[in-house]
């Protein structure tokens, strides 16, 4: 059992448990209603991300109750990145203080000397509890939209490269190489393992590999984009170009193809999420993007 918390005598805690993932869900959709018109969250997201062979859910995340109602839930990703959501309607009563310290702890017992969290921009309060305890911003986020009028442009691919299909179970090691050398040129990033990426991809219950597109020269697959399509918007996951083919408009390219790909199953918007650390936004604006939410990264040395 967690440590007791600084909470009022009539909320309990305890660690989660896989089936309080449906009502970890819904609170996560009422905190987004308050501040954006869009949900950023799946089910699944939660379900893979708990699934991670690096992620302990009885040590990593706790849930509050009053009564069998969950109002909170916090956790801590491999001593790094935490969540905590409270509730709107059990705001003020000192849960965010108490989830955001028990994160801070969890951390240090894991051996992590940074911790963060990232946050919408609209969520000032959110945003003061952080510097009322010490973290500071580090890197900028923002959710962008494509919207599909009519049939998007073919991609132009430079001679020598080509779309091929994935083959699951073939491809997996290879793309996951792709993804993790490109991410892991970002600061204050650590190594990604391939099960931990795996139970975020390529097994989730809604992965279709149709939608993993690769991008191939003399058979070796130099770049990627994992997407997904939860139903009413597109969804590029993940896009990554290998260093070394960069600067001949493969990224463009993946981004097109998603256009396309999305535009043949009828969605008529297509989005992804990036961070000033990839240095990509202006990618996604040059093809059309805007941005429709800014977030923050707050962190906190440990």
């Amino acid at each position: 059992m967690p440590e007791r918390l600084d909470l009022p005598e009539e909320l309990s805690v305890r660690p989660a448990a896989p089936e309080d993932a449906p009502a970890v869900f819904e609170l996560f959709l009422a905190c987004e209603a308050v501040v954006q018109a869009q949900p950023d969250i799946q089910l699944e997201d939660i379900v893979g991300d708990w699934r991670r062979p690096s992620f302990d859910l009885a040590a990593d995340a706790i849930v509050v109750l009053e009564g069998n109602h969950l109002l909170a839930e916090a956790e801590v990703f491999r001593a790094r990145r935490a969540e905590v959501a409270v509730h709107p309607d059990a705001r003020g009563r000192g849960i965010g203080s108490a989830l955001l310290a028990w994160t801070e702890r969890r951390s240090r017992a894991a051996g992590g000397t940074l911790v963060g969290q990232t946050v919408p921009d609209a969520n000032a309060e959110a945003a003061e509890l952080f510097r009322a305890n010490g973290y500071e911003p580090m890197w900028r986020s923002w959710v962008l939209s494509y919207p599909i009028e009519g049939q998007p442009p073919p991609p132009d691919l430079p001679e020598g490269y080509a779309f091929r299909p994935f083959e699951l179970g073939r491809d997996d090691r290879e793309v996951y190489d792709v993804i993790e050398r490109a991410f892991s040129e970002w600061p204050d990033r650590d190594p990604y393992p391939y099960e931990d990426w795996r139970a975020g991809t390529v097994d989730m219950e809604s992965f279709d590999p149709a939608l993993q597109v690769v991008i191939v020269r003399g058979g070796e697959i130099v770049a990627t984009a994992n997407l997904v399509d939860p139903g009413a918007e597109g969804w590029v996951h993940q896009l990554a170009v290998a260093r070394e083919h960069r600067g001949l408009g493969l990224g463009r390219a993946l981004l097109q193809r998603a256009f396309e790909l999305f535009h043949e199953r009828g969605r008529a918007t297509v989005g992804l999420s990036t961070d000033s650390r990839t240095g990509a936004l202006g990618l996604y604006e040059h093809v059309g993007m805007g941005v429709v939410r800014s977030y923050t990264h707050h962190a906190k040395r440990l």
